[in-house]
This record gives C-alpha cells, structure tokens and sequence, in this order.
C-alpha cells in the first residue's frame, strides 16, 4: 500500500507505456503528475503539466515534492529532434532531478540500443553497437542515466516491440489477414517477432520500485522465450482464439528457412539481426517479476477487442 500523498511523475504520459504507467500508478492511490504535449490528454485523476523536455519553468515544479519519476518521453520519428529530445532532453531532466526529492527513477529506453549482434540470447551484458539515429540517441540516453544521482534509486528498461489494442505491431498481420501479410509470413514466419504488451512494461516499470537497488539496473523487457513470439506464431495463436480453438497443441503456419529473410535484408538494406536473435528477460524474472500478459496474453487481449459487442 502506498500513502495517497505520495507523488509520481509521469512523462510522455500519453504515449503506449507512459498512459499504462499512469493508470496503475492511480489504482495503487498515488497522487499523479503528468507532462505531455498532447493536447488531447484528459484524465480526471491526474495533474496535467503541459510542455516538454525543453521547459524547465514547467519541469520544476512539474518534479516539485515528487518522489517516483517515470521519464518514457521520447522522440520516435523525427530524426531531426532526436538527439535534443532524447539525449538533451533527458540531460536537462536529470540536472533538474539532482536537487529535486525524486527517489526512484525509472528510465524507458529500447531493446534496439543493442543494434545488430551475432549473438543469440543477448541480455543486460551485451556489448551495444547501436546503428540509427533512434537508437543511438537512448543509448546516450541511457548512459547518462547510468551514472546515477546521489539517493536516487535508478532503473533502465530495455523493452522490445511494445504492443497495445491500438498499436497491434506484427498481430496486425493476422488481424487483417490479407494476401501481403500471408505472404509476410510464409517469408519470415519463423522469425523472432519481439512483442511485449505495454502493460508489461508498466508492470515491471512499478514493480521494480519496490525490488532492492544500491546501483543503477538495467533490465531487458521480452518475452522472447514464449513459443508463440514468432511472426508464424503469433499468427497461429491470434486465429486459434479468433475461432475459439484450444491453443494447445496447435501447429505453426508453414514458413520458409529463417536464413532467406536475412539474405533479403541484408541484399536490400545491408542490415538487421538474424531472425534467431533473442532478448532475455532472465534478469528480470530473476527479481521475482512475472509478466501479467506475456505474448500469449498479448494476443489474446488484442483479439478479444476485435470480437463484435453481443447485444
């Protein structure tokens, strides 16, 4: 139980894992403070601070009295404004937190900072050789986290494909079940799809508050080690549902060998991972964390919003 005074921040608060953060950080009685340029963001039971990473005169009293900051604001398409938000802008977050009364820091970084790697199981020890702007502004990102704050219990999540009800990711392929995406999946169906639902991340993300931390932890997000979190898989369990089928035992689509997609990519783009690569969340779960969902989970709760409401 937590006091109801008690106060977490909450920035990019509007976005897939930030909104996830913010509705268990209300049902667990926390007073809430979010920061989003949305202008759409309503929510009855939150403080809304309107600005971004730029803003110090809203950041200030934004973390004033605050003692949990959830900073999973990021730039995600525009490489332009990549490195100020990202990088400068968890920069400036971070002198401001100095002098502030934030006691746990929880930073959402991406399973992407690790770039491309031969290695099959990668986990929090693998070297990070990040390859696009994205990637390589939450890497800096992350290692000026890493350096810690004096009385700051800190946390750094390496998610991968984070997935919801509006954003679907590869479950969008046997939700629309059109010619392109069979043949999608014939190509590359035995390939590692990455999917981890944002209420996952949330999860783990509150959870870790709570776990022993003396230094700086970074933990890998994924449900990389679930049968289903291929591409063939994830279509195999979405119409298993969809039809009321029992999962067990249900075979995987036909695919082809996962070496012709890498061929494919590395022809057309001279990059990507081999489809056999997988992000390990043995750290996490070595904490005594249990994903609420996991991919199976996932795609059944994608599926159940697209069954027609009986009247």
């Amino acid at each position: 139980m937590h006091n109801s005074k008690t106060i977490a921040c909450v920035t990019g608060a509007s976005g897939m894992v930030g909104s996830k953060i913010v509705q268990r950080l209300v049902s667990h009685g926390y007073k809430v403070r979010a920061l989003s340029r949305n202008k759409y963001f309503v929510n009855p039971n939150v403080e809304l601070f309107r600005g971004g990473l730029g803003d110090e005169d809203v950041l200030k009293p934004f973390l004033h009295n605050a003692s949990l900051l959830f900073h999973c604001a990021a730039e995600l398409k525009d490489q332009s404004k990549m490195w100020d938000v990202n990088v400068l802008g968890t920069e400036r977050m971070l002198h401001i937190v100095k002098d502030s009364s934030i006691e746990y820091l929880c930073y959402l970084s991406s399973a992407g900072v690790v770039g491309r790697t031969n290695i099959k199981w990668v986990n929090e020890e693998t070297t990070c050789k990040p390859q696009n702007v994205y990637e390589q502004s939450k890497w800096a990102a992350e290692q000026l986290v890493a350096q810690g704050l004096p009385g700051c219990r800190i946390v750094i999540l390496r998610p991968t494909n984070v997935v919801d009800v509006h954003k679907p990711g590869a479950i969008g392929m046997p939700m629309r079940g059109a010619w392109s995406d069979r043949l999608k999946v014939f190509l590359k169906g035995g390939e590692y799809a990455h999917i981890i639902h944002a209420d996952d991340v949330a999860q783990a993300a509150l959870y870790l508050n709570s776990h022993p931390i003396d230094a700086p932890e970074c933990f890998f997000v994924s449900c990389d080690h679930e049968r289903f979190n291929t591409f063939g898989g994830l279509w195999s369990l979405y119409k298993a549902i969809q039809q009321g089928r029992s999962i067990e035992g249900i075979g995987l689509v036909i695919h082809l060998p996962i070496i012709i997609p890498h061929v494919l990519r590395r022809l057309w783009r001279s990059s990507g991972n081999y489809g056999n690569v997988r992000y390990s969340s043995e750290k996490l779960l070595s904490t005594g964390f249990r994903y609420c969902l996991g991919a199976e989970g996932a795609v059944s709760r994608i599926a159940a919003s697209q069954r027609p409401m009986i009247s």
